[in-house]
């Protein structure tokens, strides 16, 4: 005697097919194939009318003992958690889709189970046998049946890609040398001012921390605050120089674009060293000639001394 899934796979039917024609849960069709549990009067004849038998022929007999785990056939226990977990997706979610589609299908099946339950005494007829299901009731259902479900996308607002924290053009290097845990950086001495005047020898700005949002630099956040290179390139390390005291340079790979960071306390990187743009290459200090703790920062082009306080994308210290 052939098993429900025998039935079911000789006439190429899926749980979902075999649900969708029976307005039985595909879960259920499953556990009653795996032997979970035992067709109801039912729902037998629903099945046997779709697979063009009697419904007598799906009453299984009784199983027999076998080895479980965890009240599971021990053969079935390692496939079954997978096989439950696809059906009850589709189960769940197909029949609400097919609605319409189902209840036309099955209207004639309606009559001929109600006429069979409600005249017991009467003789029963049952269908024409199948070979095989027609392919009409297997075919995609129409796009009116798939409203529900298939609802229309709502319309996106594009994005504007969002450019890199560093990257170099021919502006020079962008991107903020100074990467605080908290607080943000500003400028505590402008470009060509100060010290950095002239500017075409000792431009630069001064960048440190303002952890209270007052902006103005304090000291205490300032100190050991992560250095960072705006660009790619190789590392010149003077340590113990006067004015800049720790220094690094970042000749960019052209030769031509290169970035001075002065005052350093501590240098995390050797001389000639490859960085990339972002790399730690020190921590701020006040080493050489400074005040306090602050970070020199210079960009050359060539020879000539860049202004890079629209580089930097920091607010004035007031």
């Amino acid at each position: 005697m052939q098993t429900l899934r025998q039935l079911r796979r000789t006439r190429e039917l899926t749980f979902v097919d075999l649900a969708l024609l029976t307005g039985i849960p595909a879960r259920a069709i499953a556990e009653a194939e795996y032997g979970m549990r035992r067709l109801s009067h039912h729902e037998a004849e629903a099945i046997a009318l779709v697979l063009g038998l009697p419904p007598a022929a799906l009453f299984p007999p009784q199983p027999r003992s076998s080895p479980r785990v965890n009240g599971l056939p021990l053969a079935l226990a390692a496939g079954l958690t997978a096989t439950l977990a696809v059906t009850t997706l589709a189960a769940t979610v197909i029949p609400a889709a097919q609605r319409q589609w189902q209840a036309a299908l099955f209207h004639q099946a309606g009559v001929w189970l109600a006429a069979t339950t409600s005249a017991p005494d009467l003789p029963v007829v049952a269908p024409t046998p199948l070979a095989s299901p027609s392919p009409s009731l297997r075919a995609t259902p129409t796009p009116d049946a798939l409203a529900p479900l298939v609802a229309p996308a709502p319309p996106r607002t594009p994005v504007p890609a969002r450019p890199p924290q560093f990257y170099l053009d021919d502006a020079g290097p962008h991107g903020c040398p100074v990467q605080p845990a908290i607080g943000r950086v500003v400028i505590t001495q402008g470009y060509g001012v100060g010290t950095h005047a002239p500017a075409h020898v000792w431009g630069a700005i001064d960048l440190a921390v303002d952890s209270d949002g007052d902006g103005l630099a304090e000291p205490g956040p300032s100190w050991y605050a992560p250095i960072v290179a705006t660009h790619d390139g190789v590392a010149k390390v003077t340590m113990h120089s006067y004015p800049a005291g720790h220094h690094v340079w970042v000749v960019a790979p052209d030769g031509l674009w290169r970035t001075g960071y002065a005052h350093l306390a501590i240098v995390t990187v050797i001389d000639g060293q490859q960085v990339r743009a972002g790399e730690v290459i020190g921590l701020m200090g006040d080493t050489g000639f400074a005040s306090g703790p602050h970070l020199d920062y210079q960009v050359w082009r060539g020879e000539v001394n860049i202004d890079p306080t629209e580089l930097v994308g920091c607010s004035g210290d007031s």
